[in-house]
């Protein structure tokens, strides 16, 4: 379980860099026009709205029919509070029941002791709001067979705002061009293409990258 520091509320950054890389020898033609590097750049901040909490419960007996109603008994305590709380269906992810065995091997024997079975049930949750994450937390019971793992927060919002932060970042690029241009220099810049690419950081950084080629001929 994450410490009460790490589920202080944090700001998600959204950023959007167009590295317009420079073609290789082998993808031009000799004596065709040369392809310069130019950066567009865009970023956003908003606030996520979406806390994940995946709650594992687990227990290891030879006891079957004992181990088994704990577990059960500790996952309707769960769907409970769920529905106390009126969270929605798509918000609550209740695995089926696993059972598997448990050895424990012995190097100076060579022996496997069986243990148990395993019986564990996994149930994820999403919340809006940090205090209802808070509260789920504190009203979950404080026993050994409950495990917590707060996820990284997200937003919502987050497919809209990748897009938008890739045309603002394409609009960038073309500024940039345009202030190159008024410098006194003759181009052609032509956008050849442009692709996305999504990479997270940490669970808390979403960096949106994009490649977009422009061609460069100074006369």
């Amino acid at each position: 379980m994450r410490t009460q520091g790490e589920m202080a509320m944090r700001r998600i950054l959204f950023s959007a860099a167009l590295l317009l890389g420079s073609v290789g020898v082998q993808a031009q033609s000799i004596g065709g026009p040369p392809f310069i590097a130019v950066h567009g750049k865009a970023k956003a901040e908003i606030v996520p709205d979406i806390f994940p909490l995946e709650i594992t419960l687990s227990e290891t007996s030879k006891d079957a029919a004992k181990t088994q109603t704990l577990i059960e008994g500790l996952a309707r305590q769960v769907v409970e509070l769920t529905q106390a709380m009126e969270m929605a269906n798509r918000d609550v992810t209740v695995s089926s029941l696993d059972v598997s065995p448990e050895y424990r091997y012995s190097d100076r024997n060579d022996t496997e002791t069986f243990l148990g079975n395993t019986y564990q049930r996994q149930i994820k949750l999403r919340f809006h709001t940090l205090a209802d994450l808070q509260k789920m937390i504190s009203s979950l019971p404080q026993v050994k067979q409950v495990r917590l793992n707060t996820g990284s927060f997200q937003t919502s919002r987050s497919d809209e705002l990748r897009r938008q932060l890739l045309s603002q970042a394409v609009d960038d690029a073309r500024f940039r061009v345009a202030v190159f241009l008024q410098a006194g220099h003759q181009a052609v810049a032509v956008v050849l293409g442009a692709a996305g690419h999504r990479e997270q950081q940490g669970g808390r950084v979403d960096h949106q990258q994009g490649v977009v080629l422009m061609e460069y001929l100074d006369v």
